[in-house]
């Protein structure tokens, strides 16, 4: 099962450019790109412009892929900072302390706050990262 599964994701992560780009330098990927839209930045292979050439359809929709798996990455770390905030808060709840409680509700979301700003400022590639395959 876990083999079947482990094929599935290398094969979801070739077809939709995941393993053709990371969020973060390293060996492979070492070559910083941004994205037309977004603006985010992402690291590529050396003969990454051997298949994606400036100013084509194919980089293009690269691009989109890009931005739609960093809303998505975006999604799920603001999902993750809202549970902690949410059990900060019902920590200070416990404790009866107001100041506590404040801080609890003051915690950072720098995901959220990044998400809200795309989803109003981009409506449309929001929904197509959220809402389709």
């Amino acid at each position: 099962l876990l083999l079947v599964l482990l094929t599935l994701a290398s094969n979801f992560a070739a077809k939709d450019g995941g393993s053709k780009f990371s969020f973060q330098p390293n060996n492979a990927y070492r070559n910083e790109r941004s994205t037309a839209t977004l603006n985010v930045a992402y690291y590529v292979t050396d003969d990454f412009e051997e298949h994606y050439n400036e100013g084509t359809r194919n980089l293009a929709e690269f691009d989109r892929q890009v931005e739609i798996y960093h809303i998505r990455s975006l999604h799920s770390d603001c999902d993750y900072q809202e549970k902690t905030q949410y059990k900060k808060v019902l920590a200070a709840k416990r404790r009866g302390s107001q100041e506590d409680l404040q801080a609890a509700r003051n915690h950072p979301r720098p995901a959220c706050k990044e998400l809200e700003r795309v989803k109003k400022k981009f409506p449309a590639l929001f929904r197509s990262a959220m809402f389709m395959g």
